[in-house]
């Protein structure tokens, strides 16, 4: 996994507070605050904050075995939980993707939806709220939403929180099991 920011973590330290109530990782230089990120775990849900922003997740984060986490997956949990914006919609890059899409990267596509990528290329400049309307209602049959060209850039404080996140799990490799699953 590369990293999403140029900050570097190597002088931050990790310290872990666990009680049978809350999750705690404190991620900052020593003796100083510049920098930190508290990652608060408790009652199914994290809260973040620090120099960074603050963000709550409508779950809890736990260090995971592969040492890195998936920001779709986190900016989804982001949104369900609040009305924080993990993203903005980038014309730019979607019409890149739709671009490649039409050049045959990806996968073979029949007429109709080699029509649709067109068409929504005369849409991408629009806002996003307009560019999904169209390309919801004119989707070409058997295709979902999924097939739906729609890149976004990531807050970039968020990008620094979740760079954060992977340097947690790689130090973090060793206490991989929550503590209410311990012991059994």
């Amino acid at each position: 996994m590369t990293k999403r920011t140029d900050v570097n973590f190597d002088k931050h330290e990790l310290k872990i507070i666990d009680t049978p109530e809350v999750l705690i990782h404190i991620f900052a230089k020593p003796n100083t605050v510049c920098g930190s990120i508290k990652f608060i775990n408790t009652q199914g849900i994290l809260a973040i904050t620090g120099d960074y922003g603050n963000w709550i997740f409508c779950r809890e984060f736990h260090p995971s075995a592969e040492g890195f986490v998936s920001d779709s997956y986190w900016c989804e949990k982001l949104r369900m939980a609040s009305t924080q914006k993990p993203s903005d919609y980038d014309p730019e890059r979607t019409r890149k993707e739709i671009e490649e899409r039409l050049a045959g990267k990806e996968e073979e596509l029949d007429e109709d939806e080699k029509e649709y990528l067109k068409d929504l290329l005369n849409q991408v400049d629009e806002c996003e709220e307009r560019y999904m309307v169209y390309a919801y209602d004119n989707l070409p049959k058997g295709r979902d939403y999924e097939f739906i060209p729609l890149i976004k850039k990531l807050n970039p404080w968020l990008e620094i929180i979740f760079d954060a996140f992977d340097e947690i799990c790689r130090r973090g490799k060793n206490r991989l099991t929550p503590p209410s699953q311990e012991g059994g």
